[in-house]
């Protein structure tokens, strides 16, 4: 008998000198999309009580093991709020699984800075390339 289970989903948030980072770890599908949105949403708009907006939201994708057309919302709907916010936006460590929707969508553009990618690559391969 298998017991089916709902894979983990893991949000991580912190706070550096001018910037937060957001950690995803799992899943950026239907069930947990909203989690990284609120999440993002309570940076750019902090209470009185909170750290300041960051000038910078850093989004790490290193344990990213899937996303779907949800998740792609997701991260338009951040882009968006952070271009409100005069935020600039990072998508850092992106696995190929996440290039591969990027690029598939139109989207890779749109989302990610080419001076980023140069930067962020270094002359080694991406994350999850084998």
């Amino acid at each position: 008998m298998t017991i089916s289970q709902q894979p983990s989903f893991e949000l991580t948030v912190e706070h550096v000198p001018d910037a937060a980072v957001v950690r995803v770890d799992g899943e950026l599908d239907y069930d947990t999309h909203a989690e990284l949105v609120d999440a993002v949403t309570s940076l750019l708009t902090p209470p009185e009580a909170a750290p300041p907006r960051p000038a910078l939201l850093r989004l790490d994708f290193t344990g990213l093991r899937h996303i779907d057309s949800s998740g792609l919302a997701a991260l338009l709907l951040i882009r968006r709020r952070t271009d409100e916010k005069g935020v600039r936006l990072l998508l850092e460590n992106r696995p190929v699984l996440l290039d591969r929707v990027l690029e598939m969508t139109g989207t890779l553009d749109h989302l990610v800075d080419p001076a980023q990618d140069a930067q962020d690559i270094g002359g080694q391969g991406r994350p999850g390339t084998g």
